[in-house]
């Protein structure tokens, strides 16, 4: 237990109290492009998997497995990556992660039959999954709480970024490079952004002193962060709500489970329908007639529809609460899914597909900044690595459908109607979660949060001066 005279500050109030510095917007600059390159490796899949089918001769049935696989590892890794980020540091995990999925990407190119493939992008999606929540976790502890919600948005932005570049390029480029190629530039782009990150991006002092980093250790960082300011007479703690707990099992406790439970749902639907749409979309398209060129380009539409609408809620957030953002986002998304089937065969289809991501695609950026606001920083990489993990699992249900739809022959029409439904109940999870987080707001800070024990050995608050 460090003896200071040193002045107690809680980090939080500090960071609130200060503008927005060079550092921190570095920091929010290489988390965007990690979570950018995450978004490419997880899409690319859906764009190149025709391709794959067509040389190796595979049923319409087996392209599930090869997009799903990815899905799978990304769930199990955002749960471990989550859960290892608030144990062991954002930082540690995100770099590790990013490199593992970037020599993983690049051994995937080399794949010699499905099984392998299937395997290796199963690997690769356990790296993407852990460097998720270290991310955003990062970026949520370098803003002040005025921006949380629009730095965690628009950060969010990158995924969907990603994903959008990832269409862009294949239908350009794959006929070049072929599908290892468009593998293999999938695994080069996070080994140049891991370097940045070790180099640019300090741990997080938040985290540091919820888990009792010597005071000096935070010092050091702040002052990188904020190197105009004299912090050498602070002692830095900070103050969290009453019976703020930690571990996984704090997220379904009482405090929390209203609000988990509603975020899961949302996510998981919201998932569920983006991830089908987008992944479906170019083997549908292929199948009506379209190019693969002209396929990949349509179905980039919706990629980029989501990401124009990630970019446009990120700036609403800003003065609307981000639930009830949400809501009327998945309920106008419930309508154009229903318009995606009507269109189908008209000139103005790829306008709808547009749209529809727009409201789909969009609000998943905002449903994935609700464990930021939400949770304290002992539970907030936990419970967004959870809740992309719950995203993932409806990606995954999603992704497993293409093929039953394919073989179905169900009417296209009839198969966006079905959509609508996950979304109307995602709309009025929102709703409710709207409430939940007025309420939260309202709530005093009482006590000082810790990620390991609550209090010293002699009853001190930690990282605070002893009496």
């Amino acid at each position: 237990m460090e003896q200071t005279n040193n002045i107690r500050t809680d980090i939080r109030k500090f960071f609130n109290d200060l503008p927005l510095g060079k550092k921190q917007w570095m920091v929010f600059f290489v988390c965007f492009a990690a979570i950018a390159i995450e978004g490419f490796d997880t899409i690319v899949m859906a764009f190149i998997a025709p391709t794959v089918s067509h040389e190796w001769q595979l049923s319409p049935a087996a392209l599930a497995p090869l997009v799903a696989s990815g899905l799978v590892g990304l769930l199990a890794g955002s749960i471990v990556g989550g859960t290892m980020a608030d144990r062991v540091g954002r930082r540690a995990v995100g770099i590790a992660a990013i490199a593992w999925f970037g020599v993983a990407a690049l051994a995937s190119s080399e794949a010699q039959s499905v099984m392998q493939l299937v395997l290796l992008r199963f690997i690769t999606g356990l790296g993407v999954g852990a460097a998720m929540p270290a991310s955003s976790s990062l970026v949520a502890e370098y803003s002040p709480d005025r921006s949380r919600s629009a730095m965690l948005a628009s950060a969010f932005c990158g995924f969907l970024f990603g994903a959008a570049v990832a269409g862009f390029v294949t239908s350009f480029a794959i006929g070049a490079l072929g599908w290892r190629g468009m593998l293999v530039l999938s695994g080069v782009l996070p080994l140049c952004v891991v370097g940045l990150f070790a180099w640019q991006v300090p741990e997080s002092p938040l985290y540091m002193v919820a888990s009792r980093k010597s005071n000096a250790a935070v010092q050091r960082v702040v002052a990188k962060i904020f190197p105009k300011v004299d912090c050498s007479g602070l002692d830095f703690v900070i103050a969290s709500p009453s019976g703020s707990k930690r571990g996984s099992l704090a997220l379904v406790g009482k405090e929390y489970r209203l609000g988990t439970v509603l975020t899961w749902i949302a996510e998981f639907a919201g998932y569920l329908v983006f991830f089908l749409v987008g992944s479906w979309l170019p083997t549908h398209l292929k199948q009506i007639g379209l190019s693969m060129h002209e396929a990949s380009q349509v179905s980039s539409m919706f990629q980029f529809g989501a990401l124009g609408g990630s970019v446009l809620f990120a700036v609403l957030v800003r003065r609307y609460n981000v639930a009830s953002i949400i809501c009327g986002a998945f309920g106008v998304g419930s309508l154009l899914v229903i318009a995606l089937g009507l269109s189908e065969t008209t000139s103005w289809h790829a306008n709808v597909v547009f749209l529809a991501g727009l409201t789909i695609g969009g609000p998943l950026t905002c449903v994935n900044t609700v464990p930021g606001i939400f949770y304290p920083t002992a539970l907030r990489a936990s419970g967004g690595g959870w809740t992309v993990a719950i995203g993932r699992l409806g990606s995954i249900i999603g992704s497993s459908l293409i093929g039953l739809i394919v073989i179905s022959g169900f009417p296209y029409l009839l198969v966006c109607a079905l959509l609508s439904i996950p979304l109307l109940i995602a709309s009025a999870c929102m709703a409710v979660m709207a409430r939940v987080l007025s309420a939260q707001r309202r709530l005093p800070s009482e006590y000082v949060e810790n990620i390991g024990t609550v209090s010293g050995p002699d009853g001190t608050l930690p990282n605070s001066t002893a009496p």
